[in-house]
């Protein structure tokens, strides 16, 4: 864990926080039932920061309440993806500015070349509440979530986060909010000292432009590097940067036991075309792959050794380890890796495993379907 808290140091400046309770939320239900019942106990502020806000029977559900909290003298402010949340959305968030929130989109196109704004997306989903409670994963404020989609339910991880490491979160909020454009936070209005709690060791970390870039891939890989016993890898998109294969190629080398689990299905066929590709190398080396069969798994989580974790916002793929504007939150504690565990479990129970000679000998089209979607991996 010391070369991972040094990578995040030297590319975010934070440090771990000893004191936290962290809370597993496994699914939109659990995760919205917890945000609702925080935004109402708001007294200070409410600060919301996500790639997808719809405007649907969720997204107005949230927006109902922080108007509610703002006119009860909250600071609230929200900022949001223009590309994740697109027009559907902007007639609820013109309400919301009307009631007297703070909103703001990442980013204006000003200064930027068409393709690379395009391209940098803000792929965030956090929540604080009065500087004191945080919520973090891979959920957003979309119906989507709790209702599913074509593809079925979506099955998703978010975490509830109360202690030090929520005020990193804030501090992270307070940086984007800066670098587009907002005012620093209303001195007259400072949240609450957060209590000190016996509880999970919790390292916040981010990637973005500039000296945090390279911090999520790093501090993933050095996981990975650390590993003895066993890697247990769940994420919505298996496209793995030439760092990442390396290390699990290197672990499974080792002797350590690694399970990857994906979707059947995926919401962008041509990435579920290019993480096929993957497959084989970890399937000839030893690796157990499983494939999610009853919706679509989103959950963006890693377990080392059922001691360290990462729950997150980025994916194990090019755009969200060198691209995109991640976030993710990094517990040493072995009674939460145990929750992991047991969740990753349970999970496992709704997939299919993949044989290693059966794959070997798909079809010959599609082996070639996925050979050429690998050539759009680092755009995907």
């Amino acid at each position: 864990m010391q070369k991972i808290e040094n990578i995040v140091y030297a590319g975010c400046a934070t440090r771990p926080s000893p004191e936290n309770r962290v809370a597993l939320l496994n699914d939109a239900g659990e995760m919205y039932a917890a945000l609702i019942a925080a935004l109402h106990r708001a007294h200070h502020t409410i600060d919301l920061e996500y790639y997808i806000f719809d405007d649907d029977r969720i997204g107005r559900t949230i927006s109902e309440l922080l108007i509610r909290r703002a006119h009860h003298g909250v600071r609230v402010r929200v900022i949001y993806d223009l590309l994740g949340s697109w027009m559907p959305a902007w007639g609820m968030l013109r309400k919301l500015r009307k009631a007297g929130v703070e909103v703001r989109y990442f980013r204006p196109l000003k200064g930027f070349r068409l393709l690379r704004w395009i391209n940098i997306r803000n792929h965030r989903k956090i929540a604080i509440v009065d500087g004191r409670v945080a919520f973090l994963g891979g959920i957003n404020i979309a119906r989507r979530y709790l209702e599913g989609t074509e593809l079925g339910h979506w099955r998703d991880e978010h975490l509830k986060i109360e202690g030090g490491a929520a005020s990193d979160l804030r501090e992270l909020f307070q940086r984007d909010w800066r670098a587009i454009g907002g005012e620093a936070s209303d001195q007259r209005r400072s949240p609450s000292t957060p209590h000190r709690l016996k509880g999970e060791r919790t390292l916040i970390a981010w990637s973005e432009e500039g000296c945090s870039r390279g911090v999520m891939e790093q501090s993933l890989v050095e996981l990975i590097r650390g590993a003895r016993n066993e890697i247990l890898l769940s994420t919505p998109y298996y496209i793995p940067t030439p760092p990442l294969r390396e290390a699990l190629t290197e672990a499974l080398k080792r002797g350590v036991r690694v399970e990857l689990m994906t979707p059947a299905r995926a919401d962008l066929r041509i990435a579920t075309w290019a993480a096929e590709s993957y497959y084989q190398e970890l399937l000839a080396l030893g690796g157990r792959i499983f494939r999610y069969k009853t919706g679509f798994l989103h959950t963006k989580m890693v377990l080392i050794d059922r001691r360290l974790s990462s729950v997150g916002t980025a994916n194990l793929d090019y755009r969200s380890l060198r691209t995109n504007w991640e976030v993710a939150a990094f517990i040493d504690d072995e009674s939460f890796g145990e929750k992991i565990a047991q969740t990753f479990s349970r999970d496992r129970n709704n997939c299919s495993n993949l044989n290693p000679e059966v794959w070997r000998g798909r079809f010959v089209l599609l082996r070639l379907r996925s050979r050429l979607a690998r050539l759009f991996s680092r755009w995907l």
